[in-house]
């Protein structure tokens, strides 16, 4: 029988000098002990560098030649080596079953105890929950912060003590890194010897390794590691997630793809692989920092907030890229050779890219972190002046479930804050914040409260309480009885009386009282045609008594005492003791005698008016009689100056009045707007044309889903104040013809914020500024404006004064600011004309028609041309429909908590209060209007239905 040599081994042991066959065979016995046979030698295997080595064919060969035994020791070993094998196969078996098993239990005890709770348990757990809360809102404050303060220690502690178990693991693992090292080190040495004995000696060709338990764990764990590694390298390979495939994907596509949790966990195992995630503690945390970098540079302009124009966001978009093109070309060198458990350069450059964008995002993510805060802070406040508004409305107007849902947003919004910015930082800020804010709601309730009530009213509870059931009828302007003048006299006080204010109609008197419940009759304003009309007066006056004609000087102090008389009679009660002295003292008759016997003196008329006016007047107008008295001026302007005080003296009674009324106006004033909206439509007055051709467009501009008639309405009465297009007075519905003035001045309110935030925004993008920081100083300047009368380089100053710009920027912010600054002036312009032509038609008495006032006007003046006006404007207009047209109270307490983050989302942060002021006026309007015109709305929309 001819031995089988094993041909590898003997070539490798040969020397250059010595042929094959050169040596004489060994018996076949012999031969059989000295080699194994074909079937049974260990095949080489191209993995295992260290079999295949010359050194240790040669220490094999030398273990065998000073260490040769017998055939059966040699047997002997390979049955130790397959038992060693076979019982640690029948203990990983064992330890796998037992796992298994393990798995089953805790598999079936958690689906006993899914199954196990029932209704009555979660009953129960509510129940616990919501006591577990009064007991804690029950705590003393002492016991709280006791409570804290021993949670910080514990805290901090513990913080120290981690911190030096972490100090004390790194000094061990540095150690054991340097005892690696060394030990490599050591190992290399012999190996080197042994190469040079092998070329040296020329040993047997015996191949047979003597091996024991140690040394086959290790190809064991080897081969294991290894199938692990290439593992990870295949999952995340069919992911495929490169730089490429994530360019060519959707912002949406690929957000879904690394949202998944397969992604989270390949990736997590691959960035394990390279040592990345040593010594982290949140792995999943660092994971979706590493897979955003991909959606950074792949979708900037949808990921960061500028769009990467930014230079912060510039930084960050290039620390991503540099990591994504390290770890790219870390996998491609892996993915090829995954054999190779370390590539030191590129790995060692990868873990620094990684390391170098965690610092840039969390700089990054901090940032966007405190506007996020800033934000919430302002939505919690939002809801806290509105529990501060309604907690004292005990007449069933709001309902206690709206205020349950705030307080629950309150509380949704604080664990967020807590969770966001830490419980101790959150609570200061909002503690802060919600002072703040109810010592300025506090300071605007008091000045608004300041009541202007004249000394001489003493409201008692019968005049109180008959305010209740009667609707108020303001006095009217005052007129002298025509027995006790001449026609001349008469003539001359009607003139006088024209300088005064007007009151409008009752109806109009309570439809106010009805949305403005502080509703206030002010002053007349001073337009050109009152100021012809003073001077005039005073022109034709000073001549009379200049010409010495005691005969016209005698008809105008006899007007003048009477219609002082008639103004200041209708200020106090006839019980009240100034009453018969304001009576005797300014008694026409007298006076008219004292004038034709030259014994009138002015000086002593006005000294003493002066000291009976300020008796009765109200304490807010001291100041002007004080000044009135000093004043030694011409006779004639003091005059028209006591006239004036005795105008501002019986608004101040009327607005007392209103106020005494409102309540009751309030309650049933649509009851007077119901009677005479009727009576004008069956007079001819107007008819119901307009509101069919409003309600029809709005029905068109709602979905089919949400068509109900409170939602036409609502679509219908935003489009009219937040519409980009010309409104003109044939637009409004019949219904709405007492809002027209007020929407326009609130449509012209909307147009100058848009403007305003327009503004702000573009420079904002130009500086590269975050879009939802807040620059409230800067909105509030320019809010305080009016831009009828400012220019584009006023704006442009007040904006540059708070920000440094180049003039470039400035060029590009001049040039915008031009763009959008007339829309909003024309809008301005149209809200003052129309007030003007009402004042006008009031005080000359004749019927108002504002739709002359729409022949005069441009179509295109009061449109935004500009897209980020429109933009902002449609996003505003969808945002305040939203809110009007919620129907329950979650809806509507999420979008209204919700309103803060939307405006900072568009770029509107700085307008929250504006917004909801707004809101706040189109809900009343709509209360008010609905209330008065339901059954009308009711019939319009049955016969658009039916016309459709």
């Amino acid at each position: 029988m001819e031995p089988i040599l094993p041909t590898d081994d003997i070539e490798m042991s040969l020397s250059d000098d010595q042929q094959p066959n050169t040596w004489a065979e060994p018996p076949a016995r012999l031969a059989a002990r000295f080699y194994r046979k074909s079937t049974a030698r260990r095949k080489s295997s191209a993995n295992s560098s260290r079999r295949s080595s010359l050194s240790s064919i040669h220490s094999h060969s030398s273990a065998l030649s000073s260490h040769g035994g017998p055939h059966s020791s040699h047997v002997a070993q390979h049955l130790r080596r397959a038992s060693i094998i076979e019982s640690r196969k029948a203990r990983l078996a064992d330890r796998a079953a037992h796992a298994e098993q393990v798995r089953l239990r805790a598999a079936a005890a958690k689906a006993s105890q899914r199954n196990a709770y029932s209704e009555e348990k979660s009953l129960a757990a509510q129940a616990a929950r919501e006591k577990l809360l009064a007991d804690i809102a029950a705590r003393c404050e002492e016991e709280v912060r006791r409570a804290k303060k021993i949670a910080e220690e514990t805290k901090e502690k513990k913080a120290a003590e981690l911190a030096k178990l972490k100090e004390e693991m790194a000094g061990k693992f540095a150690e054991a890194a340097r005892r690696k090292s060394l030990y490599q080190q050591g190992l290399r040495r012999p190996r080197s010897g042994s190469l040079a004995a092998v070329e040296e000696k020329k040993a047997a060709p015996v191949i047979l390794k003597r091996s024991n338990r140690t040394y086959a764990a290790k190809i064991i764990q080897r081969a294991w590691r290894l199938h692990q590694r290439r593992k990870a390298i295949g999952n995340f390979a069919e992911l495929q997630i490169n730089l490429a495939r994530t360019r060519e994907a959707s912002f949406e596509d690929l957000t879904r793809l690394l949202a998944t949790e397969r992604t989270t966990t390949t990736t997590t195992a691959l960035l394990k692989l390279t040592g990345i995630l040593d010594g982290v503690q949140d792995e999943t945390e660092s994971v979706r920092i590493f897979l955003s970098s991909y959606m950074i540079v792949a979708h900037p302009v949808q990921a960061l907030s500028h769009g990467g124009n930014d230079p912060q966001e510039q930084q960050l978009v290039g620390k991503a890229k540099s990591l994504v093109e390290s770890f790219e070309s870390y996998f491609q060198k892996v993915l090829a050779s995954p054999h190779l458990t370390s590539v030191p350069s590129t790995k060692d450059h990868l873990a620094f890219s990684f390391n170098d964008f965690c610092s840039t995002f969390d700089a990054w993510k901090s940032q966007d972190l405190n506007v996020l805060i800033d934000i919430m802070v302002n939505s919690f406040v939002n809801l806290d002046l509105i529990l501060q508004a309604t907690k004292n409305d005990h007449a069933g107007h709001v309902g206690d479930d709206y205020l349950d849902a705030v307080r629950q947003e309150q509380i949704k919004l604080l664990a967020r804050l807590k969770r966001l910015a830490g419980p101790e930082a959150a609570l200061t800020r909002v503690r802060l914040a919600v002072r703040k804010a109810r010592k300025q709601y506090a300071a605007e309730k008091r000045q608004k409260e300041i009541k202007q009530v004249p000394r001489a009213t003493t409201p008692s509870a019968e005049t109180i309480s008959s305010t209740q059931g009667t609707l108020i009828t303001p006095p009217s302007t005052p007129r002298s009885d025509a027995r006790e003048q001449s026609p001349k006299t008469s003539s001359i006080t009607d003139s006088l009386g024209q300088i005064m204010t007007v009151l409008p109609s009752n109806r109009e008197i309570a439809h106010e009282i009805q949305v403005n419940g502080t509703f206030e009759v002010q002053q007349r304003p001073w337009t050109d045609a009152r100021k012809d009309l003073m001077d005039s007066l005073q022109t034709s006056m000073r001549n009379s008594m200049q010409d010495g004609s005691g005969q016209a000087t005698t008809r105008w102090t006899h007007a003048m005492a009477v219609l002082i008389r008639e103004k200041l009679i209708n200020l106090v009660s006839p019980r009240h003791p100034l009453y018969d002295r304001i009576d005797g003292f300014l008694d026409p008759t007298l006076i008219t005698q004292q004038c034709r016997n030259g014994m009138f003196s002015y000086n002593s008329f006005f000294e003493t008016i002066a000291k009976i006016i300020s008796q009765i007047c109200s304490p807010g107008r001291d100041d002007a009689i004080a000044a009135f008295s000093s004043s030694k001026g011409d006779t004639i302007e003091r005059l028209f100056e006591l006239i004036n005080i005795i105008d501002l003296m019986t608004l101040d009674h009327i607005n007392f009045q209103f106020r005494v009324a409102a309540q009751s106006v309030a309650e049933r004033g649509h009851e007077h707007e119901i009677v005479s909206f009727e009576r004008d439509l069956q007079d001819g007055v107007h008819s119901l044309e307009r509101t069919k051709l409003w309600w029809t467009n709005a029905k068109a501009s709602v979905s089919s889903a949400n068509l109900n008639g409170n939602t036409i309405y609502v679509r219908g009465l935003v489009d009219l104040v937040f519409r980009n297009a010309h409104l003109e007075y044939r637009d409004f519905p019949e219904t709405l013809q007492l809002d027209y003035i007020r929407m326009l001045k609130l449509r012209a309110h909307v147009f100058q914020a848009i403007a305003t935030s327009s503004i702000l925004l573009t420079t904002k993008i130009r500086l590269r500024r975050n879009r939802e920081s807040l620059w409230t100083k800067d909105a509030e300047r320019l809010m305080a404006l009016n831009y009828l009368t400012t220019g584009i380089e006023r704006v442009v100053s007040l904006v540059a004064s708070s920000h440094i710009m180049p003039e470039s920027t400035k060029e590009g912010v001049s040039n915008f600011v031009g763009r959008v600054l007339p829309p909003a002036a024309a809008a301005a312009q149209h809200a003052e004309l129309a007030e003007r032509d009402r004042q006008d038609a009031i005080h000359s008495q004749t019927t108002y028609d504002p739709s002359k006032l729409d022949d005069t006007r441009n179509e295109s003046e009061d449109i935004f041309t500009e897209q980020i006006a429109s933009f902002l404007l449609k996003s505003l207009r969808e945002h305040v429909f939203a809110r009007l047209s919620a129907t329950g109270t979650t809806e509507r307490v999420r979008t209204t908590t919700g309103a803060a983050e939307f405006l900072a989302r568009i770029g509107m942060p700085e307008f929250l209060e504006e917004v909801n002021r707004m809101v706040a006026l189109l809900e009343k309007i709509r209360a008010v209007d609905l209330k008065a015109h339901g059954r009308w709305y009711d019939q319009v929309a049955d016969d658009v239905t039916t016309t459709a």
